[in-house]
């Protein structure tokens, strides 16, 4: 799990074998060993091995090593390792998962990676040839024709390269 250290500011720590009831907000860090059956807002969560949150979570990043489940917004980055499990209606802004990790339910991306230019169908038929008629394949016998090309192997290409 991910370094963790108790002073420092701005984190509320629910340790192990403590359940906790109600709404929990924090500006900054949630870590949750125990057990939390309510909402949680802050901007960072953390989810222990033994962690278990019922309940509406709105976050910015979580990092889900144990179970989170119900209306789950993450705004930024869910991270889910392998021992994560994460059930319900969840919305994330991008996602990682672990092999051994598991996803329960309804997802739907926010879709915040604006890096990433979406496709355009104009320009991806621009940047694809296409040709009305095959290529053509000269014979060294005079009076065979010309055959169309429907495909090639790369050793035949690699066959032409050494020729």
């Amino acid at each position: 799990m991910k370094d963790f250290r108790p002073e420092e500011k701005n984190v509320v720590y629910i340790g192990e074998g403590v359940t906790l009831t109600g709404s929990v907000k924090a500006q900054d860090t949630i870590v949750v060993d125990g057990a939390v059956d309510g909402e949680i807002s802050c901007s960072q969560l953390i989810v222990g091995p033994s962690g278990v949150v019922n309940g509406a979570i709105s976050v910015s990043d979580a990092d889900i090593y144990g179970r989170i489940g119900t209306d789950i917004t993450i705004k930024q980055l869910l991270i889910v390792r392998s021992t994560g499990r994460v059930e319900g209606k969840w919305i994330y802004g991008e996602i990682e998962v672990e092999k051994g990790g598991v996803l329960f339910g309804t997802a739907e991306s926010t879709e915040i990676r604006s890096e990433r230019k979406p496709v355009n169908a104009k320009e991806e038929k621009a940047s694809f040839k296409s040709f009305e008629k095959p290529a053509l394949v000269a014979s060294n016998d005079a009076d065979a024709e010309a055959a169309p090309v429907t495909s090639i192997s790369s050793r035949a290409l690699r066959d032409r390269r050494k020729a």
